[in-house]
């Protein structure tokens, strides 16, 4: 094999695992995009750029599902890539969330639950991360022990996008009885992210991924209320993924011990 086989074998092999990498950076860029967006929000007073941030914190959702799939569809799989999806988790599923949950909260009635309630999704979101590295070395391959932190961001994420959009004047995620389910599930789902339960990654399959990302990138293309009906389905999806989910992963368990 001459030198120049090998060089473009080494360029190939560098491309396989730079493009996955670059995905994972640009799902990083749209999480500290919604925190910019969050803050924006608050120095301006707008709170219809909370809608927006809402969309940034799911297209990084999308991307963080695509950066895997395409590690493995073009066996550009490292170790580095595995950390650098950690901590872009942590920015664009802990921090942005726990951000533009504080904004909705600066309509509440209680300054101190506005410190504590984003402080907990933070701070839950780190030790789930950070579970997951040390027990759980298929990186979720098998279903994810504790509820994944996507899903307590896309919870809050989409709940915003559709309450900003539907109710724009009417605060009804922080006030009134909405406001109590709406954080009393955000509490449940924080304590679900540090237990123990398992439960599936839909990510890893194409025929679930691929319409997931169609229906996520609807919100950007439709007109905002149509988007904000969307936004609401899928709150309720994500609602039914943490109450069957583990059931899901118990039932497959059997298929994937064949496998």
């Amino acid at each position: 094999m001459t030198k120049d086989h090998l060089q473009k074998l080494r360029t190939l092999a560098n491309w396989r695992r730079i493009v996955p990498t670059l995905v994972t950076l640009s799902a990083l860029f749209f999480g500290f995009a919604s925190i910019l967006s969050t803050l924006e929000s608050m120095r301006l007073g707008v709170p219809a750029l909370l809608a927006r941030s809402a969309q940034y914190i799911m297209l990084a959702l999308i991307l963080d599902g695509l950066d895997g799939n395409l590690a493995r569809w073009l066996k550009g799989s490292t170790d580095f890539g595995a950390e650098l999806d950690t901590f872009v988790d942590f920015s664009a599923f802990g921090a942005a969330p726990a951000v533009l949950m504080y904004a909705l909260l600066l309509h509440g009635p209680s300054p101190f639950w506005r410190t504590i309630l984003p402080s907990a999704i933070v701070f839950s979101g780190a030790l789930r991360l950070s579970k997951f590295r040390l027990k759980d070395p298929l990186r979720g391959q098998g279903g994810f022990i504790g509820l994944p932190i996507t899903v307590n961001s896309s919870w809050i994420a989409l709940s915003a996008f559709a309450a900003q959009v539907l109710y724009p004047d009417d605060h009804i995620l922080v006030t009134g009885p909405v406001s109590l389910v709406f954080q009393f599930l955000i509490l449940v789902m924080i304590s679900l992210q540090l237990s123990n339960l398992r439960y599936p990654k839909p990510s890893n399959k194409v025929k679930y991924f691929a319409p997931a990302a169609l229906v996520v990138l609807l919100l950007w293309i439709l007109s905002e209320t149509y988007a904000a009906w969307i936004a609401s389905i899928l709150v309720m999806v994500c609602l039914v993924y943490v109450l069957t989910g583990p059931m899901i992963h118990k039932r497959s368990a059997p298929k994937r011990a064949e496998r």
